[in-house]
């Protein structure tokens, strides 16, 4: 892209990182945060639940397998609100009590480093 006044490269950048961060929201949270993986997670999925090891603390969490549904479905990129639904629906649990604790779990995995609600994390 060539330009006279040289800016055309610049707004052509930035209108591509503008639809990177609009098309990584939409695949975020019910609140609108994208939610990003750490680099530094290690999760063993095991039948009765997951294994976590957060690679450079040392930290280690596990979880039941609600827990595990709950990782699998931040692997495949399902907000909060989708995977909740799932659990609800499949577990034949209440749909505001699997948010509250689905909330707390991510919180969860946000304060140990697995996770985190903001781009560029």
């Amino acid at each position: 892209m060539e330009s006279e006044n040289g800016y055309d490269m610049i707004d052509y950048l930035a209108r591509i990182w503008d639809r990177a961060r609009r098309t990584q929201q939409r695949r975020g949270t019910s609140e609108g945060n994208a939610i990003v993986i750490s680099s530094d997670a290690r999760v063993s999925l095991v039948r009765d639940g997951a294994v976590f090891l957060h690679s450079r603390s040392g930290i280690v969490f596990t979880s039941n397998h609600i827990g595990a549904r709950i990782w699998q479905g931040l692997l495949d990129r399902e907000g909060v609100e989708a995977i909740v639904a799932r659990i609800s629906r499949e577990a034949g649990i209440p749909h505001d009590l699997v948010r509250r604790d689905t909330q707390d779990f991510v919180g969860e995995l946000e304060t140990q480093g697995f996770l985190c609600r903001r781009i560029g994390c």
